[in-house]
C-alpha cells in the first residue's frame, strides 16, 4: 500500500524537529522534511527524506511539494528583534509562495504553526480564538499578516487550511522564548519577582503542539478553523518559579515592591542595539521578553478540547521538570 506523503518545513528547528519525529511513528505516512540548506541537521531525524529549499525561492519549493498531501508549515523566522523586512520576507511573503505552490501541487491540508502572540497584549480573560487581534511586537505582526494571507489565497482553492495558535512553547530543544528565561532563572538573572510581575504565564508543551497538529490534520471539521493550543496552567510567575528553582539549584524571591518597566526596557533596547552591531550576538533580553514578563495573559484552549483532544501534558510544572532534566543532560542550562 502507497504511503501518504507529508512534508514539515522548519525541520530543522525546535518544533519542526519534534513533528518529524512524532509523523515518522505514524503507520502509512511517508515523511519529507525540509529547511534552508544550511540549517543544523543536529536534532533532524536521519529517516525522514531532507529535501532543502528556501521559502524566498518560490522555484525551489517545486520538488518539496511534489506528491503531498499534508503539510505542516513550521517554518518562520522566530526573532522578536529580527528586522521587519526579513520578518515580512520570510514568514508573510514566504508563506504565500508555499501555499501557492501547494495549490499548484493539489495538496490537500495545510497545517499553519502561528502564535498565540498575535492577540497582543490581553484586554479579556481568557482570550477566545475571535478575540481583537492587536499583536505588539513585529514578529507576532508578521505571524497574523500570514495567517490573513494563508486564508485569503485558500479561500477558493482546494487547499484545506488549519490553524493553530500555540502559546509560549517549552520542552527539549528549546532555546529561545522560554528557554531563555530557564537559562536566565539557572543562571541568577532573575532571581526577583517584582509585584508587577506576578502575572499569569501562559504555556505549552512541544508534545501537545505536535499531538494537537496530527490530531487536527485528520479531524474533517477542523478544516478552516483557528484552534489556541495551550495548556490547562494558570501559574503566576512567582508561584511557578518558586517549584522550578530548586530544579535550577537557584532561588526565587518575591518583592511586594513594583519594579518599573522602563528600566528592563532599556535594558532589552541596550542589548538588542548590540547584537544588530555584532550579526553573530544573541541579544541576552529583548523588548518583547520583558512584556511577557509583566503583562497578564490566558488563553482558552475549550475550543481544542471540543474536538476531543487530550492534553498530554496539562500541568506545566511536570512538562518543565523534564525539560529542565533534558537542559542538564544536554548541558544547555548556562550556554
Amino acid at each position: 500500500m502507497k504511503k501518504r506523503q507529508v512534508l514539515v518545513t522548519g525541520a530543522c528547528g525546535f518544533l519542526g524537529s519534534h513533528l518529524v519525529d512524532a509523523l515518522l511513528n505514524v503507520k502509512g505516512l511517508a515523511v519529507r522534511a525540509t529547511d534552508v540548506s544550511e540549517a543544523d541537521k543536529t536534532y533532524l531525524n536521519p529517516k525522514a527524506d531532507f529535501i532543502p529549499s528556501n521559502l524566498r525561492n518560490p522555484k525551489s519549493l517545486e520538488a518539496i511539494l511534489r506528491g503531498v498531501k499534508v503539510v505542516y508549515h513550521a517554518a518562520a523566522l522566530f526573532r522578536y528583534s529580527a528586522e521587519w523586512d526579513d520578518l515580512y520576507a520570510v514568514n508573510v511573503e514566504g508563506t504565500q509562495h508555499l501555499c501557492q505552490t501547494a495549490i499548484n501541487a493539489g495538496v490537500s491540508r495545510l497545517m499553519l504553526m502561528s502564535s498565540a502572540g498575535v492577540y497582543g497584549i490581553p484586554s479579556t480573560s481568557p482570550v477566545r480564538e475571535d478575540d481583537p487581534k492587536n499583536p505588539s511586537n513585529p514578529y507576532d505582526r508578521s505571524k497574523w499578516e500570514q495567517e490573513q494571507i494563508v486564508q485569503k489565497i485558500c479561500a477558493d482553492s482546494k487547499l484545506a487550511i488549519t490553524i493553530l495558535r500555540p502559546a509560549p512553547i517549552y520542552g527539549p530543544r528549546n532555546r529561545y522564548g522560554i528557554g531563555t528565561i530557564i537559562r536566565m532563572v539557572a543562571k541568577g538573572q532573575l532571581q526577583v519577582i517584582h509585584k508587577n510581575m506576578n502575572t499569569l504565564v501562559p504555556l505549552v508543551s512541544v508534545f501537545d503542539v505536535v499531538g494537537a497538529a496530527l490530531y487536527l490534520a485528520d479531524y474533517p471539521a477542523a478544516a478552516g478553523e483557528v484552534y489556541n493550543v495551550v495548556d490547562d496552567s494558570t501559574y503566576r510567575k512567582y508561584d511557578l518559579l518558586s517549584y522550578l528553582a530548586p530544579l535550577l539549584e537557584t532561588k526565587i524571591h518575591y518583592s511586594r515592591v513594583s519594579l518599573p518597566r522602563f528600566l528592563l526596557k532599556l535594558l532589552a533596547a541596550w542589548s538588542e542595539w548590540r547584537a544588530r552591531r555584532d550579526e553573530n550576538r544573541e541579544p541576552k533580553v529583548e523588548k518583547a521578553t520583558i512584556d511577557l514578563l509583566y503583562n497578564n495573559y490566558w488563553f482558552s484552549n475549550k475550543k481544542l478540547k471540543e474536538t476531543g483532544y487530550k492534553l498530554l501534558i496539562p500541568d506545566a510544572r511536570f512538562g518543565l521538570k523534564d525539560t529542565i532534566g533534558w537542559y542538564k543532560q544536554n548541558d544547555w542550562l548556562y550556554m
